[in-house]
């Protein structure tokens, strides 16, 4: 996968890998999840290049405020998901030919929601542990306290994430094996590390996604992702954490019934043994179920 830059409508710079591949016509767009890069999973790209013999383009964007793009990413203006949307329809309307929509928890939902709101091109949809809930807990969610009030663990985690580092290599080392990172081989974590720190003027490192701007994203998160579901007329697949007390799965059970119940072909499989870090943990069947949805 190489870097590249892409420059949006309202001038802003993002940072995106693409294969090298000239010929594919059709393209594979994936959405990374909130405090993560497109280079955390370099990994899965390149075996998923190497699958499809480099005939399909690959991207990878790194979304507003993480990675090593450089649009605006103040904290305090972050309410919704909406910029993330806004900024993955932006980059699809710049590719031509057709697309299939992938990610991974938060990704997924950008590219749920990418799906359904471009009808007009030969679409389709892959999701990765989505961040979803059932339609009543997510309608109870947004109706049971304002956005400031709301503080979910993981958010308020998010903001007291060390930013510093000596180097990329003490950061490995202080992430190997523990937290989040615990399933991770130390190559996904070094991709991770590398897509996703920069310069600190402070000397040694930082993340490039802060730990505000990672836990306002938590804390901003998509509960009208249904609306934008039923509106999808396209078979999908979904990948999926078997739903398990230490899985960390952010997809419920509600949400998976009620995603099955849908006017359309919607394709769920469980992965036993696998967390919410599904494609780090099994990303040579991530490919594999990849591989075999687009050569349908």
């Amino acid at each position: 996968m190489e870097r590249h830059t892409y420059t949006s409508k309202q001038g802003e710079i993002f940072s995106y890998l693409k294969n090298n591949t000239k010929i594919g016509r059709q393209n594979f767009v994936f959405f990374h999840a909130t405090g993560f890069n497109a280079q955390t999973y370099n990994i899965l790209l390149d075996k998923l290049d190497k699958k499809f013999n480099s005939k399909i383009n690959i991207y990878a964007l790194d979304q507003r405020g993480h990675g090593l793009s450089e649009a605006e990413a103040i904290p305090e203006k972050m309410t919704s998901w909406s910029p993330y949307l806004k900024d993955g329809l932006d980059f699809i309307d710049s590719l031509s030919g057709s697309v299939v929509c992938s990610g991974h928890s938060m990704g997924a939902v950008i590219a749920a929601k990418i799906a359904s709101m471009r009808k007009s091109r030969e679409i389709k949809l892959f999701m990765i542990e989505p961040v979803l809930y059932g339609p009543l807990q997510a309608k109870l969610w947004d109706l049971s306290k304002t956005k400031s009030e709301k503080k979910p663990d993981i958010a308020d985690g998010a903001a007291r994430r060390r930013r510093h580092f000596e180097s990329v290599k003490e950061a490995l080392e202080s992430y190997d094996g523990r937290g989040a990172f615990k399933t991770w081989g130390s190559e996904w974590i070094k991709d991770y590390l590398e897509g996703g720190t920069k310069t600190s003027s402070l000397g040694g490192v930082e993340l490039s996604c802060t730990p505000e701007w990672e836990s306002m994203t938590f804390r901003s998160s998509s509960m009208d992702t249904w609306k934008f579901l039923k509106q999808i007329k396209i078979p999908t697949y979904t990948l999926a954490a078997t739903l398990e007390e230490n899985s960390g799965s952010t997809f419920s059970i509600e949400a998976r019934e009620a995603l099955l119940k849908l006017d359309y072909a919607c394709e769920l499989e469980e992965i036993d043994g696998a967390s919410h870090f599904l494609p780090m943990e099994f990303s040579d069947l991530t490919v594999d179920r990849i591989f075999d949805y687009i050569d349908k």
